[in-house]
């Protein structure tokens, strides 16, 4: 009888902690994109400094779910999401308004890959 109420205790605990890592990585990218869709707004505005700004707080969001990502979402995913931060602020940077909006457009797809990989579903499963 303890085998199998241990069993059932680490069931439990495993879809509980399942349960926490897709509300965690919901919350993550979501506040990411709204510091996004600020940054896009200031750029469509000209106000380059202010894109900047917001993009900044959202890769210090990133940066402060980093060892979050790093233990419980796949690797190459949450390189990707850096690695599409540190463009997208490089575009900025430069002042490259004609490829800044493919690199939001990016940084976004490898955020919804982040919380699509996360969601329970057959092709996450199999």
């Amino acid at each position: 009888m303890k085998r199998e109420l241990g069993a059932i205790a680490l069931l439990l605990a495993l879809v509980l902690g399942a349960a926490w890592s897709v509300r965690r990585t919901d919350f993550l990218t979501g506040q990411i994109d709204l510091s996004l869709t600020r940054s896009e707004r200031a750029l469509a505005r000209g106000e380059a400094d202010n894109a900047l700004a917001a993009l900044d707080n959202a890769l210090s969001l990133w940066e402060d779910g980093r060892r979050f990502a790093g233990v419980f979402l796949r690797h190459p995913d949450a390189d990707g999401v850096s690695d599409a931060f540190f463009q997208l602020r490089q575009l900025l940077l430069q002042g490259d308004d004609q490829a800044a909006p493919a690199g939001y457009a990016q940084l976004r797809f490898h955020l919804e890959t982040l919380d699509r990989m996360e969601h329970l579903s057959l092709a996450t499963i199999f």
